[in-house]
């Protein structure tokens, strides 16, 4: 894949997402599953136009509470097309933490890994990777 350069990281995701190039690889302790910058980008568009239904817009925050995996990327990757904010908090962090990251940033939604614990009642709507 070519070296690409931008002015904009949403320019950035215009540079790789047409390429059927390895973008990364995930091994679920079982197999590994790899995917391309294209599939990526295809799975980044659907989740933006997720967001969007659900009234996401830009400058909302959206906190990401969950462990490392192409989801997240995706998920990463629909945020900035959309113009989202992405608030990442670290998924070994405690429950208080969470509520009070979710408070300082005015947090719209919450999406959470298999590896976290929610706390009841986020007061936002919260979404699985």
């Amino acid at each position: 894949m070519e070296q690409m350069t931008s002015e904009t990281i949403a320019g950035l995701f215009d540079g790789f997402a047409d390429s059927d190039d390895p973008f990364l690889v995930y091994d679920d302790g079982y197999r590994a599953h790899a995917h391309t910058y294209r599939e990526t980008a295809d799975a980044a568009r659907v989740f933006a136009l997720r967001l969007s239904a659900h009234g996401i817009a830009k400058g909302d925050s959206v906190l990401f509470y969950g462990e490392n995996r192409p989801e997240w990327i995706a998920a990463f990757w629909g945020c900035v097309l959309i113009g989202a904010v992405v608030v990442p908090v670290d998924y070994r962090a405690s429950a208080d933490l969470l509520s009070r990251v979710l408070a300082i940033a005015k947090g719209k939604l919450l999406l959470f890994g298999d590896e976290v614990s929610l706390p009841p009642n986020m007061g936002v709507p919260v979404w699985p990777f």
